[in-house]
């Protein structure tokens, strides 16, 4: 829903805007004045008009900053996790993921290693667009195993699950290169990036996954993930 987030965000917008507006018309009659020949009322509207609409204008942009930094800090769910060792000898595990953002059934992989590590491909906006309420979008990628170190996991297999659902209903009547070219050139779009979050692969253990604006994060969901270190 494009709206602002909140009864005070349009007053620390609008109401600034309204004196910027205020100080813009008094500095251009004052300018009215001055060129007809009566200074001594055009003067002083030029001197108190034109402050009143750069503080105005100011503090405007100053609440259009606040609203944005509202958003940029939103948060939404995309999935729990939850980890069941099935072979410990091995480091293997039976990782669910059970995704929160929409209506697929609970996935089951089994990976082997030291992490698990979700991962996603976001859409970043333009922190206006972003304000308007147009939030990063993501399509999640895969869930994978990681190891501790570079060395632990130098020679090791590569375990890993595919997290796309179906292609949305809009690629199977526009091509893809139409709505690339459509975004590009709205000048909405902030950039295209990779992200991931890992936690450790602990039986028992349940995770959090959550979407910001920069990317995924993770936390743990019960005490057992808590009590497992990275």
């Amino acid at each position: 829903m494009l709206s602002f987030v909140s009864s005070l965000g349009w007053f620390l917008i609008i109401v600034p805007l309204i004196v910027a507006v205020i100080g813009l018309f008094m500095f251009l009659r004052g300018l009215g004045h001055v060129a007809t020949g009566e200074g001594g009322r055009g003067i002083p509207r030029v001197v108190i008009g034109a402050p009143l609409g750069i503080i105005g204008l100011a503090m405007g942009l100053l609440g259009l900053n606040t609203q944005t930094y509202s958003r940029l800090t939103y948060e939404a769910p995309v999935a729990m996790v939850s980890v069941k060792a099935a072979d410990p000898s091995h480091q293997l595990f039976d990782v669910t993921v059970k995704r929160m953002d929409a209506s697929f059934p609970a996935q089951l992989c089994r990976l082997q290693g030291d992490d698990w590590e979700m991962s996603a491909r976001v859409q970043k906006w333009k922190p206006w667009a972003n304000m308007l309420g147009l939030d990063a979008t993501y399509t999640l990628d895969q869930m994978s195993n990681r190891y501790s170190d570079a060395e632990r996991g130098n020679g090791k297999t590569i375990t890993s699950c595919d997290l796309k659902g179906p292609p949305p209903a809009v690629n199977t009547w526009v091509p893809k290169s139409w709505l690339f070219w459509i975004v590009d050139h709205a000048y909405v779009e902030d950039r295209h990036f990779g992200s991931g979050a890992y936690m450790p692969l602990a039986d028992g253990a349940v995770y959090k996954v959550i979407m910001t604006q920069s990317g995924l994060n993770a936390e743990p969901a019960n005490d057992v993930a808590s009590k497992a270190k990275l």
